[in-house]
C-alpha cells in the first residue's frame, strides 16, 4: 500500500471515530466535540490493523491532507465535521443490566459508598455489553472489576441515565443498592518476618569495628609463640655440650 493511501485510510477512520460513532470505540466527546488524544490512541491500539498508529501519523493527516478531517488543540482532538454526532438523550426504554469498570484499588470504596460524577466532574460511562466494559476497564487497570448495574434500581434511587449512541450509557451517580460486584478478598495478615539473630562479635556500627582494649596484642602474639627462652633451645644445648667437651667438663 502506498503511503498516501495509508494516510487517506487513517483520515477516514478518524473522521468516523470522532465525527460519527465515538460510542463504538468507548469514547465520549465533551460539549465541544473533543476527546483526549491519549484516549483516542488507546482506542486505536485496540483495533486490529491500527495498533501501529502513533501521534506523528495523526499529525501527518492534519498537515498533509488538503481538507483535514480532524483538528487538535493542546492534548485534545475532534472531528471538523460534527454534524452527524448525536447528543446524549433519555430513552423510553433501557437495558435491564449495564456494566461499569472500576480500578481494583478503588473497588472497596465504591462498594462502600457508591459513585457520584460530582467527585470527578465527568459523567459515569456505562457499557451496554460486558465485553465493551472490559475493554474500557483495561484502559485503566490490567484486571479491572466489572460492576453490574441494575438500570431500574439506579433510576429509582435517584440516578439519571442517558443513552449515548448505540453502545454507551451515561449516569450522574451509582447509588448503593443499584449495582453489585464480586466479594472483596479476605484480608490475610502479613506473615511476621523471622528475626535474624545478630552474629556474635558483629560491629554495632555498620562499616566500622571496635577494638578490644582488654587484650594486649603484643602479649597475645607472645603467647602464640611461647616464651622466648624456649626458642632455638636445641642450638643452645649443642653449643653448651661443645664447650664442655673443649674444656674437659663432664656433661651435665
Amino acid at each position: 500500500m502506498k503511503h498516501s493511501h495509508s494516510v487517506d485510510k487513517l483520515a477516514k477512520l478518524l473522521a468516523y471515530i470522532l465525527g460519527r460513532q465515538p460510542d463504538e470505540f468507548g469514547l465520549l466527546p465533551n460539549d465541544s466535540g473533543y476527546v483526549k488524544i491519549k484516549d483516542l490512541m488507546k482506542a486505536l491500539g485496540e483495533e486490529p490493523g491500527w495498533r501501529h498508529v502513533r501521534l506523528n501519523q495523526i499529525r501527518e493527516v492534519i498537515y498533509t491532507t488538503r481538507s483535514p478531517p480532524v483538528e487538535m488543540e493542546n492534548n485534545l482532538i475532534r472531528a471538523v465535521d460534527r454534524s452527524r454526532l448525536f447528543p446524549p438523550e433519555i430513552p423510553d426504554t433501557f437495558p435491564k443490566l449495564l456494566y461499569y469498570p472500576v480500578r481494583r484499588r478503588a473497588y472497596p470504596v465504591v462498594l462502600e459508598k457508591g459513585l457520584s460524577s460530582a467527585t470527578s466532574g465527568y459523567r459515569i460511562i456505562l457499557a451496554g455489553e460486558i465485553a465493551l466494559a472490559q475493554r474500557l476497564g483495561r484502559r485503566i487497570d490490567p484486571s479491572p472489576v466489572i460492576l453490574t448495574v441494575n438500570s431500574d434500581s439506579a433510576r429509582k434511587t435517584g440516578a439519571t441515565v442517558w443513552r449515548f449512541g448505540k453502545q454507551l450509557f451515561l449516569s450522574d451517580c451509582l447509588p448503593l443498592g443499584s449495582f453489585s460486584g464480586p466479594p472483596l478478598p479476605k484480608n490475610r495478615p502479613e506473615p511476621k518476618k523471622a528475626e535474624v539473630p545478630e552474629p556474635q562479635g558483629a560491629p554495632k556500627t555498620p562499616g566500622s569495628f571496635l577494638l578490644d582494649l582488654s587484650i594486649d596484642p603484643v602479649s597475645k602474639e607472645r603467647s602464640k609463640r611461647g616464651p622466648r627462652k624456649h626458642k632455638n633451645k636445641w642450638k643452645r644445648d649443642r653449643t653448651r655440650i661443645s664447650r664442655n667437651k673443649t674444656k674437659g667438663w663432664p656433661d651435665a
